[in-house]
């Protein structure tokens, strides 16, 4: 938390909600992704506290009824593609996907590659 603080935009806050959501992500390390997620939360936020929306990290899905999966819409797939800077195999395997299965999510939601 020290070092998102300290690439956080003057003005702004990390709320408590985003301060979990932070540790509770898998950085391993990743001192550049957490700058480009602060980076952006910051530029997107319109209030002074950044919330987890703002921080735009994959949230853990709950419980769901067996044989239920939710297909991924647009704006998931554009932020999760954002995050891997376009690279397919990266934001599959974030959402919980194969390759060849973004690639048909994506062309039927009429995304470009």
């Amino acid at each position: 938390l020290p070092l998102a603080r300290h690439f956080l935009a003057q003005g702004k806050q990390l709320g408590g909600a985003a301060q979990r959501a932070l540790l509770a992500h898998p950085w391993a390390g990743n001192v550049r992704e957490l700058l480009n997620t602060i980076r952006r939360a910051a530029l997107l936020s319109t209030e002074d506290e950044i919330t987890p929306d703002d921080l735009g990290l994959p949230t853990v899905a709950g419980p769901t009824d067996v044989g239920e999966e939710r297909e991924p819409d647009r704006a998931e797939i554009e932020s999760a593609l954002a995050r891997a800077r376009g690279v397919i195999a990266r934001a599959a395997r974030e959402l919980g996907l194969s390759r060849q299965a973004l690639y048909r999510r994506m062309e039927k939601l009429g995304l470009k590659e």
